[in-house]
C-alpha cells in the first residue's frame, strides 16, 4: 500500500510539473575556444584562426517547471563550420597555394535545471542554469598534406567521430509579454573535451569548449 501510495505521488508531482512547460527555439552564435595541441598545431601552421571557426547554432529546448522556482530543461541543438585554409608559409612552386579544409560539427544533447530567482510567471524572469550532456561530434580534415620528413604534397583525407560528455552553465533572461509568449536571451559557457580517435589519436583530447550567446522564441503550454 505504502508503494501504491508513494507512486501515486511521484506521478502526481510529474503531472503537476508537465502542466507547466514551455518550448523554446533558439538561435545564437558559438565561439569555440579550441585550447588543445592539435588546434594549436593548425593554428599555427595554416591561415586558421579561433574567429574562423565562429558560427550560429540552432537548438530546440523543453522546459517544464517543476515550482515557482525551479525547472528541469531538455535541449537538442546543431553546430557545425567548415573552414578553407591554406599552409601559412609553404606553396607550390608556381605560386598557387597548399590547401586544405577543417571542419567541426556538434550535436548536444543536453539536460538540466534552471533556477528563476524572482519566479517564472513575471514580465521579466532572469534565471540560472547548469546540466551536462552528450555530444556527438565529427572532426575532420581534407585536401593537400605536407610530409614534413621530405616535404612532399599529398591529397588525404581524416576524420575523428566520437561521443564526448560535457558540462555547461547559462545566464540568462526571459521577456513574458504574453500569457504563452515569450523571448530569452541566454549566455552560456560549454566545457567539453574529448579524446579523439583514427586517424588522429597521437594527439590530446579535442578542446570543443567555448562560449555562446544566442535569443530563442518560447512558447508556453499552461
Amino acid at each position: 500500500m505504502k508503494r501504491i501510495a508513494l507512486w501515486f505521488a511521484v506521478f502526481g508531482l510529474a503531472s503537476g510539473a508537465l502542466l507547466a512547460q514551455s518550448v523554446n527555439l533558439k538561435i545564437g552564435l558559438f565561439v569555440p575556444s579550441m585550447r588543445s595541441d592539435l588546434w594549436e598545431i593548425n593554428i599555427e601552421n595554416l591561415t586558421l584562426d579561433r574567429a574562423d571557426m565562429m558560427k550560429e547554432f540552432y537548438a530546440a529546448e523543453y522546459e517544464a517547471y517543476l515550482n515557482r522556482d525551479l525547472s528541469f530543461t531538455l535541449e537538442v541543438g546543431s553546430y557545425g563550420k567548415t573552414h578553407y585554409a591554406k599552409y601559412r608559409d609553404y606553396e607550390y612552386e608556381d605560386g598557387s597555394p597548399i590547401s586544405q579544409n577543417v571542419s567541426l560539427r556538434i550535436v548536444p544533447i543536453e539536460a538540466g535545471f534552471k533556477y528563476y530567482p524572482m519566479g517564472h510567471r513575471g514580465r521579466v524572469n532572469p534565471f540560472l542554469g547548469f546540466g551536462g550532456g552528450v555530444y556527438a561530434w565529427t572532426y575532420q580534415q581534407w585536401g593537400e598534406f605536407i610530409n614534413f620528413e621530405d616535404f612532399s604534397v599529398q591529397k588525404g583525407f581524416a576524420e575523428s567521430k566520437r561521443f564526448g560528455f560535457g558540462l555547461n552553465g547559462r545566464l540568462g533572461v526571459v521577456f513574458r509579454f504574453q500569457q504563452r509568449l515569450a523571448v530569452s536571451l541566454e549566455g552560456k559557457y560549454l566545457y567539453l573535451k574529448s579524446r579523439l580517435s583514427g586517424d588522429f589519436e597521437e594527439f590530446a583530447p579535442l578542446d570543443m569548449s567555448g562560449f555562446s550567446v544566442g535569443a530563442g522564441i518560447m512558447f508556453f503550454f499552461n
